[in-house]
């Protein structure tokens, strides 16, 4: 049998994300659909019971990680920005900390669902997630931009 190739990592080649900085990141719902919660013009997320677990595992990031601060952040139905900001070298890596959130969101709500008497999917995310490293306090003011007026452009897709 064949083994399996190996996947293309995305992250940029010989970068340590255990180093401290600012961090924009996009999580993606599994098969990027709408579990978080719906949103129409000029109103705000109206939150799925998944959606309520994000939010409330968003805001834990920094008492599950003291070295990470959040910066700005925004769930979107199908997908999460945020900023993070690692405050201190090496302490905790990037993948380890959005490993780590991840699997707090998907234990959570799967165990509700199950108590429910409802099947679980094998996940709620998207394998991976994109991450930009933001390298100057220009780019982190159109990162912050961009992030904040996301729902603004939203079209339901």
């Amino acid at each position: 049998m064949d083994p399996l190739p190996e996947r293309r990592s995305i992250r940029y080649d010989g970068y340590d994300y255990r180093m401290a900085g600012y961090y924009a990141l996009t999580i993606c719902a599994r098969d990027k659909a709408h579990l978080f919660g719906s949103l129409l013009p000029d109103e705000p997320l109206q939150l799925s019971e998944l959606g309520e677990l994000v939010v409330a595992e968003v805001e834990a990031i920094p008492r599950h990680h003291p070295t990470i601060r959040l910066d700005a952040w925004v769930l979107m139905p199908n997908h999460l920005h945020l900023i993070l900001v690692l405050t201190r070298n090496r302490a905790v890596g990037l993948n380890q900390a959005v490993g780590a959130f991840k699997s707090r969101c998907y234990g959570r709500w799967r165990a509700a669902r199950l108590a429910a008497g409802q099947p679980a999917p094998p996940s709620c995310w998207q394998r991976n997630y994109y991450e930009r490293i933001i390298r100057n306090p220009a780019e982190l003011d159109a990162q912050r931009r961009y992030l904040l007026e996301n729902p603004s452009r939203w079209n339901n897709t």
